[in-house]
């Protein structure tokens, strides 16, 4: 021990530290990272779930924007626009310019029968003339609308046919979130629509 004199001439006694930290500076030191800790751990599963839902959510968008990617090429590549599916004959051209169908068949370019439809929340194609019937959608999205405009389909009007493709509906990942979207497309066919 060392004595050491005030300024008043009174002796004290101060004892000599060795280095290291009392227990309650350690209690508050780990207190304090613990509070830090569990607020970066919440924050980081806040993260994770958040770019899980995120994740969910752009692969529903992926599968809708092929849905729809599949039903604009091949309606370009195709010919013989024939409006609402289930009437009359599908080999002949049928326009709806200006009551809009919920289905639409026509020829592809490998010459195969191909039809859309709305059926049960969910858009669906056929490929041989509308036996079998396969969904394009995934579950995870639930189409409320989808209308086909058909003008020009006729070889004989001097127009080039082309389609208005309008959809509507509700998307729904993992996420507790739903999204609405509308969409709306004009088509054209590729192919040059020659009169006879």
């Amino acid at each position: 021990m060392r004595l050491v004199s005030s300024v008043k001439g009174q002796r004290s006694k101060v004892k000599g530290r060795v280095g290291g930290f009392t227990l309650v500076e350690m209690i508050v030191a780990f207190g304090i990272f613990a509070v830090i800790m569990v607020i970066s751990v919440g924050s980081l599963l806040s993260l994770l779930e958040a770019n899980r839902k995120a994740q969910a959510q752009k692969s529903v968008v992926n599968n809708l924007h092929f849905a729809f990617e599949n039903i604009s090429r091949q309606l370009r590549m195709g010919a013989r626009y024939h409006c609402n599916a289930f009437q009359g004959d599908l080999g002949a051209p049928a326009d709806c310019a200006t009551t809009p169908a919920s289905s639409i068949a026509f020829s592809s370019r490998d010459g195969e029968r191909v039809i859309y439809r709305l059926r049960a929340d969910a858009i669906e194609r056929s490929r041989d003339g509308g036996i079998l019937f396969l969904p394009l959608t995934a579950p995870e999205i639930r189409v409320d609308r989808l209308q086909f405009f058909v003008d020009g389909s006729s070889p004989t009007d001097r127009r080039q046919p082309r389609v208005l493709l309008t959809a509507a509906g509700v998307m729904q990942g993992k996420s507790k979130v739903a999204s609405r979207f509308e969409i709306e497309t004009l088509l054209s066919q590729r192919q040059l629509d020659a009169a006879p």
